[in-house]
């Protein structure tokens, strides 16, 4: 049974991930983008190759955007991730599902992901131990854009 990890613990999953849009759509589902506008839904889902140009500005104002990794070596939601959180200043939750892999959640994290979903319990407390071994890396990113080296002269 799938988990959700939400601010680096393991936390019950008030959203519903549809597929397709029914006679009825819950308040709390995230729709495919492509069934938004037939929706009143503030959470959206999207394939990592979603094309983010034409439509980033309307998605900002979402509550959640979800993003799916179809397999363990695709890697364009991450770009997709950055490009929400830097270009398009999205603030709220932005979740990962499908093919996440628990040792690369502290580098999903750096890119901007809040939430992941795994598989099952095992994979989340292995999620959450691996996002706590790593504390500081020395490139910057979407999380802490200045380098350690240029955080140290702040001080």
């Amino acid at each position: 049974m799938p988990v959700l990890v939400s601010d680096r613990r393991i936390v019950d999953d008030e959203w519903v991930i549809v597929e397709t849009i029914a006679d009825y759509v819950p308040s709390n589902a995230i729709v495919p983008y492509e069934q938004l506008e037939q929706t009143q839904s503030t959470a959206v889902w999207l394939e990592g190759d979603f094309e983010i140009e034409e439509v980033g500005e309307k998605l900002s104002s979402l509550d959640l955007i979800a993003i799916h990794f179809p397999m363990f070596a695709d890697g364009r939601g991450l770009s997709l991730a950055t490009l929400l959180r830097t270009r398009f200043h999205f603030t709220g939750q932005l979740r990962a599902f499908g093919e996440v892999q628990p040792d690369l959640t502290p580098f999903m994290l750096r890119c901007g992901f809040d939430e992941f979903v795994l598989k099952n319990h095992t994979e989340a407390e292995t999620a959450i131990k691996c996002m706590a071994a790593m504390t500081d890396f020395y490139q910057g990113s979407v999380v802490e854009p200045e380098p350690p080296f240029r955080r140290q002269s702040r001080i």
